[in-house]
């Protein structure tokens, strides 16, 4: 088929196809991929409509998927426990990595000891480094430092994460996948290890802003996607009135004291 015979009736016939394909993850194709790919293509063929090769787009006479994209898996720390004790031992600190820093995989496994410093226990990542090109920094968990520091790759390489070869490597989707699974935690991916942190760092009462800034979401919308408000801490909501409450109590039993 050549560009100009294709029509909206084509693209939604593609529309529906993607979202009966399997991913690599072995699940659904998600609709947002799918938005992805027909923006991409409506890019595209714009430019075949400036050159003249075709009258109008037909992409844009397609509407464009919902996206309930939101995840709601986040681990316990027995259950972390377990996934970690199953991780194989180069991918134990960039497992610890993902869980304590919220970072996102390719800043991880590319990390390079010239962004890290042991002395103040930051991570430094530049523009160049991070999804939306805004540098930041990423403080360390305390126990996260002192792995960092026995790391042998410190004396080696720049990289940080390396196999026990010494080599430095970029693909842990198999390794981590298998983890997992011996762990028996089901549908559990990599990036949602980036919701755990920043649950965690949440319930831990870090300040909003400080978590998005360690994060490095720029907008509420994208943040709030990846907390996730448990039952439990429902049931432990605190009441204005009965807070005020308490504290006019304790404030009259002092002053008769």
């Amino acid at each position: 088929m050549v560009v100009s015979d294709l029509t909206p009736a084509h693209l939604e016939n593609y529309k529906q196809k993607r979202l009966a394909d399997v991913s690599c993850r072995g699940t659904l194709m998600r609709p947002a991929t799918i938005n992805r790919e027909l923006a991409y293509l409506h890019a595209m063929l714009n430019v075949f409509v400036q050159m003249g090769r075709l009258e109008s787009n037909p992409v844009e006479k397609i509407k464009r998927l919902p996206e309930h994209n939101v995840r709601e898996r986040v681990l316990g720390q027995a259950e972390f426990d377990r996934l970690l004790e199953a991780c194989p031992d180069h991918l134990k600190p960039v497992v610890l990595t993902a869980w304590y820093t919220a970072m996102r995989a390719s800043e991880i496994i590319k990390l390079r000891w010239s962004e890290v410093d042991l002395v103040t226990g930051i991570i430094r990542l530049s523009g160049a480094r991070t999804k939306n090109k805004t540098g930041r920094i990423v403080p360390l968990h305390p126990r996260l430092l002192a792995i960092f520091k026995e790391l042998p790759s410190r004396f080696f390489g720049e990289r940080v994460f390396v196999l026990p070869n010494g080599r430095a490597f970029n693909n842990y989707r198999k390794g981590y996948s298998a983890a997992v699974a011996r762990a028996g935690l089901g549908d559990f991916t990599f990036h949602d290890l980036r919701h755990c942190a920043i649950n965690n760092l949440r319930l831990a009462g870090n300040d909003h802003f400080a978590i998005m800034a360690m994060s490095g979401h720029k907008t509420d919308s994208a943040f709030k996607r990846y907390n996730l408000v448990t039952e439990e801490e429902l049931k432990g909501i605190k009441w204005k009135d009965l807070t005020d409450s308490v504290l006019t109590m304790g404030k009259v039993r002092g002053e008769k004291g």
